[in-house]
């Protein structure tokens, strides 16, 4: 089985359905190092286990939201989230009373620096928050995992029309695009039912876990 970095394996389309943020994810689990050439079957167990567990989410919220007693972090896992990082923008802010606005835009021209001081504040905060993939994106996976699979099966019985060896005809899909679905039993790809080893999308996890929490 030949040896894929993340960048092949995306482009095999071993990551079908799957949204920008989920790719990074499998990333993130991988490694995190895009150039590492891995299995297809260690792409699939990767894409397994980011809908076991779900993937971190990004968000910028408010400024005040993590207001209130208590440490920062504590607030912070109050309010669900693992971690946030504070966001910072610039500005001019008037140092005594007196004639003028209090508050200047960072791009303002010939700001007298007697009246006026550079201030750095908080914008709001970068959270990051776990959470299970959605019904509506365990769908979508699971659409575009059987397109996919549709796909590697006609370019397979291409090849094998064309005289080309099973092996290689086997090598135009991935693990993915190249396992038999469940009630396809039949079709002969050589391959194993697709939840019976390392990808369990559609049998293990797709077909188990019902409406998950956003």
């Amino acid at each position: 089985m030949a040896a894929l970095d993340f960048g092949m394996a995306k482009a095999r389309g071993l990551f079908a359905g799957l949204t920008p943020t989920m790719e990074q994810e499998v990333l993130r689990l991988s490694g995190g190092k895009q150039d590492v050439f891995k299995s297809e079957d260690f792409w699939g167990q990767q894409v397994d286990q980011l809908i076991r567990q779900g993937y971190k989410e990004t968000s910028r919220v408010a400024p005040g939201t993590f207001a209130g007693r208590g440490s920062f972090q504590n607030l912070v896992r109050q309010k669900g989230y693992e971690s946030a990082t504070p966001v910072y923008e610039e500005r001019y802010i008037r140092r005594s009373r007196g004639a003028g606005p209090q508050y200047l835009p960072i791009s303002t021209p010939n700001v007298d620096r007697n009246r006026y001081m550079v201030q750095r504040y908080i914008t709001g905060y970068d959270a990051v928050k776990q959470r299970d993939l959605s019904q509506s994106e365990l769908d979508t996976i699971t659409k575009e995992t059987k397109a996919r699979t549709a796909k590697t099966k006609a370019a397979f019985e291409r090849a094998k029309k064309e005289g080309a060896t099973p092996r290689k005809a086997r090598g135009a899909g991935g693990v993915l695009a190249k396992a038999v679905l469940p009630g396809q039993e039949g079709a002969g790809t050589g391959m194993p039912i697709l939840g019976e080893t390392g990808l369990g999308l559609m049998t293990s996890v797709l077909g188990a876990k019902q409406k998950l929490g956003a």
